[in-house]
């Protein structure tokens, strides 16, 4: 299995503290059965330039690949980061470098209550210069969670979403879990990742929530969410992706 979003390098942003947290992450990611790790980090344009972003990865990488012993080891580890939606992306040079292991895929983050005014045109512009936006969990966004319909139109413009694990295991409430079930089951949502910060609270966990997306959406669209558009995207090969559709309001049963 494969985790694409994750927050595994020490001390780069509010993921783990020290190295002895980051190795506790990797034994767990051992344990779950993931292969390989996107560790994508925190990226905000207006505190970081992507040059001191880039060198500050590569260093605790670095460290990170020395320390590791063999169980740890089993990990791959990719380099990507978080990017937090802004109207100057667009117009921002070297953002491959935050990149999903330097495809076209780039992970954005909306703000948690609201969608911003300009998102439209940051997906727009992304697109056109051949990157694919993949929106990080829109489930915990406040609006979306009110009216999962309003990420449609970014989907149809060409961005993908992720879900969180810990959303699918009701680990954030009900409302989270009930929101990351509808962009799910419509097309809305196309990846599952752990999005971990810590060996504890919030750890690189997946096997749960693998069987509970089993349950909702079958073994073989459960596989192609867990592996094969994961392996796509570390390929960087296109994906395509059935249309979205709207939700209608409908009782939905959790197993």
């Amino acid at each position: 299995m494969y985790d694409l979003h994750c927050h595994l390098l020490p001390g780069i942003d509010d993921g783990p503290v020290t190295m002895e947290d980051t190795k506790a992450m990797l034994d767990i990611a051992v344990n779950e059965g993931i292969k390989v790790i996107a560790a994508t980090h925190h990226f905000m344009d207006e505190k970081t330039s992507i040059e001191e972003y880039e060198t500050l990865w590569n260093d605790r990488y670095q460290k990170v690949m020395a320390a590791l012993d063999e169980q740890q080891s089993k990990v791959k580890i990719v380099k990507g980061a978080e990017v937090a939606i802004s109207p100057f992306l667009i117009g921002m040079e070297g953002i491959d470098r935050l990149c999903i292991n330097g495809s076209r895929y780039l992970l954005i983050e909306l703000p948690m209550i609201d969608i911003p005014l300009y998102i439209e045109d940051v997906i727009y512009g992304l697109r056109i210069k051949g990157f694919v936006p993949i929106i990080a969990h829109p489930e915990r966004n406040r609006r979306i969670m009110e009216n999962p319909n309003l990420l449609l139109p970014y989907i149809d413009m060409g961005a993908l979403g992720q879900v969180n694990t810990g959303s699918i295991t009701g680990m954030f409430g009900k409302e989270m879990r009930w929101c990351a079930r509808v962009l799910l089951d419509h097309n809305m949502a196309h990846l599952i990742s752990t999005d971990a910060h810590s060996p504890v609270k919030r750890a690189p966990v997946i096997k749960r929530s693998v069987e509970i997306l089993q349950k909702w959406a079958g073994r073989e669209l459960a596989d192609d969410i867990i592996n094969e558009r994961p392996r796509a995207i570390l390929d960087n090969v296109m994906l395509q992706m059935d249309d979205p559709k709207p939700y209608k309001r409908r009782i939905i049963s959790f197993p």
